[in-house]
């Protein structure tokens, strides 16, 4: 039973870092552009589907990690000029229908290119590792989960430390100030979407290996990820990364004592609780 839970507890730590890095781009685009990206969870799919067709390609998965963030950061800016600059600022209610609306014609494409059959990727890193009290663990999840956090830290140091990433700060706090003081917040806004698309994509690249491929694989991890958000604080990058890896971790060592449908009420209920003690989010404003 220890190594059960131990093993457990490894897959919710792995499972958490690739659902921070899809979550805060979700958190991103909702913290500047105050849009709730439903179809998030079809550009995740998408990542996926393009990984796969690399793979045929190239015969290699190593070249995915460019091509599907690149392929959907180029599909997120024709989504953003072409639909999403215009609902900027809009009522919620035309939002959501708006990304309603891109993610049916995603998915709609996705299941009309790719098929509705499961497609499945081999394994880029077949090796396992030793740990601990000899527990083997594939390396390649490792290898997911490290690559996720240093994702994740390039970003925070590029929010931080660039010039670009002042003027996202600064618009995110006030966009009309920031617009008065020069910095141009359309492209601004632009930037924001496609970056979230492509970490969205990046998700996809990493987990299509593990999951496999299907056409309609973003459904159930785009509610994780409005969880997360939710249970973050929208808008909260360092709420979005702590949320993530709690419910992992909590649904990883529940799946070690129920079936993986209670322990996601039980990662869900965490939620919950979590919102009854803070309900603006863990790292949420007051």
């Amino acid at each position: 039973m220890g190594k059960l839970i131990l093993m457990q507890l490894l897959n919710g730590f792995v499972w958490g870092w690739l659902l921070a890095l899809i979550s805060i781009g979700l958190t991103l685009i909702y913290g500047q552009l105050e849009i709730i990206n439903v179809a998030h969870g079809t550009m995740y799919t998408i990542g996926a589907v393009t990984t796969f067709y690399t793979f045929i390609l190239f015969k290699s998965w190593s070249y995915a990690l460019i091509i599907s963030p690149l392929f959907m950061g180029i599909l997120a800016l024709f989504i953003y000029l072409s639909t999403i600059r215009f609902v900027v600022g809009g009522s919620p209610i035309t939002t959501v229908i708006i990304a309603y609306g891109i993610l049916f014609i995603l998915e709609q494409l996705t299941l009309l290119i790719f098929g509705g059959v499961p497609r499945t990727i081999p394994n880029p890193i077949p090796q396992s590792i030793t740990l601990f009290k000899g527990i083997s663990y594939p390396l390649y999840r490792i290898f997911c989960a490290g690559f996720s956090i240093v994702v994740i830290t390039l970003l925070l140091t590029f929010l931080k430390k660039t010039k670009l990433g002042l003027w996202i700060r600064a618009t995110k706090q006030d966009h009309e100030t920031a617009a008065a003081m020069g910095i141009s917040v359309p492209f601004v806004f632009m930037f924001i979407f496609v970056l979230g698309s492509a970490l969205a994509a990046l998700g996809g690249v990493l987990a299509a290996p593990i999951t496999g491929v299907t056409f309609d694989m973003g459904n159930n991890i785009v509610i994780d990820a409005f969880i997360v958000v939710i249970m973050a604080g929208f808008g909260s990058i360092p709420g979005t990364i702590v949320a993530a890896l709690i419910i992992e971790m909590v649904i990883g060592l529940s799946a070690a004592f129920v079936n993986p449908v209670i322990a996601k009420v039980v990662g869900l209920a965490v939620m919950l609780i979590a919102l009854y003690i803070r309900p603006q989010g863990i790292f949420g404003e007051e």
